[in-house]
Formats: structure tokens, sequence, C-alpha cells
């Protein structure tokens, strides 16, 4: 397998990562997930101007995390794939403290690689 097959692999996660790496964001996916949302309730909950909210969600939109519905002047929105939004935010709000291990224990653990690796070296 060539390093562009490899990262291509990872090329819609990362995109999916980078659209959920913002605080608003979320905040506004965590609001999302007890339940749908028309407009004037997130901005109710999440502390910044209409205008900005709006650039959020659209970002959310096009990430294919969240859509709307238009009832009148209302947009209610909803998770649209609420299995992994749910799972990321609480893989992000569990602690996971750092591991540091010895240089020793490193290059043991390095040195214990596949057969098939260890004939590639």
């Amino acid at each position: 397998m060539k390093d562009t097959d490899a990262s291509s692999v990872w090329d819609d996660p990362a995109k999916l990562l980078r659209v959920m790496a913002h605080p608003v964001r979320l905040m506004i996916l965590s609001a999302l997930c007890e339940r749908p949302q028309c407009v004037r309730d997130l901005n109710s909950l999440v502390p910044i101007v209409q205008a900005h909210l709006s650039q959020h969600m659209a970002a959310l939109r096009k990430a294919g995390l969240v859509d709307c519905h238009v009832c009148g002047p209302l947009r209610c929105y909803y998770i649209i794939r609420p299995t992994l939004v749910k799972k990321m935010l609480r893989l992000l709000s569990d602690d996971h403290p750092p591991r540091l291990r010895s240089r020793d224990a490193v290059v043991r653990a390095s040195q214990q690689a596949e057969p098939s690796q260890a004939k590639a070296r």
C-alpha cells in the first residue's frame, strides 16, 4: 500500500475532526445530542452572536453532522450521525491521563514487533 493510499483512508475522518475541533461546535453538538433545537434555543445556550452561530451551523451541515427542517421563520437542527457524535463527545469528556514510559520500555516494546516487520528491517 502506498503512502497516498494509506492517507486517503484517513481523509474523511480528519475532515470531521477538523470541523468538530472548535469549542462552540462542541457545545452545539452537545446541546443537539439532548434534543433537536431551533436556532433561537441554540443561540440562548451558546454565547455568540447569531451570525457566528449560523456560520458554525453551516460548517456542521457541510460536514454531514447536522441537518435542519425549516418551518416558517424557524430553523430546527438535529444530529444526523448521532452514534458518531455521541461517541466522540463521550470520548472527549472522559479523563485520559498521560502515560509516560521510560526509553528502555519504549525500545523493548518496539522490538517486540511481529515477525514480518522484523524481517523487513
